[in-house]
């Protein structure tokens, strides 16, 4: 039981981390308006370790693996929610960002996917996963030739359709990469353990940061996992590993802290109010605060999670069914059933 409860925390973790990385970012742009020094940071890491911890979760038991279970936590806990949250707020998004409001624009916004990119992503990667499952069971070895395949036909795609619609197809293709990768690590978790020690985390540290500013400072390439866009795709993926490796090794040695925990399990919560806020705060910083800089981007960081908190609890303790289609259903069985 010690040995399950400290692989979620290393997980949660990780998620948490990733996020905390979303916030920056888009606190960051929404603020100062720049890709700064420090995004280079963890660009190449905190969306596809996001995908590696996913992988890493969905590919356990492959030997009795549960397809129902897993097509219907798709659509409970990933398309119900990534239809609603985005529908809630839609209007006031368009106003903010100054688009057009129309229906027509809303069904292929909300309904095409294209609302909510990383949700929208993993849930093709996910449904990508199934296939490989389904079809190589435990073969790993093939699921990462196919994912690398499915990877490569991603960007040749981009070449030819320049869009993210439908539910961007791509960036899931891209994504499950990444998903296998954390398959395979979960499947040999036990062996991949004796490499998680501080010379370990140490080496890949010095790989990571090498690489990236070496990058930074001499090459320049950016890399994104939405707009599928690589400017050295050899290179952007390397550095993709090495930051996995980097941060797979790091989770394990941070400690428990319970609002990292909060933030690692409430993920999607998180997600879905991390245009909004940062929007909004950043709004007020730029017109209100009168400095200007990246401490007061990080203040902006800080004060846009702390407001979440109380909305990931409101959700949780009042609507949960909003991240649950499951509940909704429930209730309608239960009232048919009296």
């Amino acid at each position: 039981m010690e040995k399950k409860e400290k692989n979620i925390a290393w997980i949660n973790t990780g998620r948490a981390v990733c996020m905390l990385c979303v916030y920056l970012s888009h606190c960051n742009f929404y603020y100062l308006k720049i890709i700064s020094p420090v995004y280079f940071v963890y660009m190449p890491f905190y969306l596809s370790f996001f995908f590696f911890i996913s992988g890493f979760l969905f590919y356990k038991n492959l030997d009795v693996f549960p397809f129902r279970k897993k097509l219907a936590g798709i659509v409970n806990k990933l398309l119900w929610p990534v239809i609603l949250f985005p529908s809630l707020i839609w209007i006031p998004k368009m106003m903010a960002h100054g688009n057009n409001v129309s229906l027509t624009a809303y069904f292929a916004d909300v309904f095409g996917g294209t609302a909510s990119w990383f949700v929208s992503t993993i849930i093709v990667a996910q449904l990508i996963s199934l296939v490989l499952i389904y079809l190589f069971r435990k073969k790993l070895f093939m699921m990462l030739i196919l994912s690398a395949a499915s990877m490569s036909l991603a960007f040749f795609l981009k070449t030819i359709d320049q869009t993210p619609f439908p539910w961007y197809y791509k960036s899931g293709m891209i994504a499950v990469f990444f998903m296998v990768l954390g398959g395979i690590a979960g499947t040999y978790y036990e062996k991949l353990k004796r490499i998680i020690t501080i010379p370990g985390l140490l080496l890949s540290g010095i790989l990571y940061f090498g690489l990236m500013l070496y990058n930074y400072y001499n090459l320049g390439y950016f890399q994104a996992i939405m707009s599928v866009d690589y400017d050295n795709i050899p290179l952007g993926l390397l550095n993709n590993i090495l930051g996995i490796l980097f941060m797979l090794q790091l989770c394990h040695y941070i400690p428990e802290i319970k609002w990292l925990q909060y933030i690692g399990k409430n993920s999607i919560i998180f997600y879905f109010f991390a245009g909004g806020i940062p929007l909004t705060i950043g709004y007020l910083a730029k017109n209100f605060l009168p400095c200007h800089g990246y401490l007061t981007t990080a203040v902006v960081t800080v004060l846009c999670i702390v407001l979440v908190f109380p909305i990931a609890y409101i959700i949780n303790r009042y609507f949960s069914w909003t991240l649950d289609f499951s509940k909704v259903t429930s209730v309608f069985k239960r009232q048919n059933k009296q």
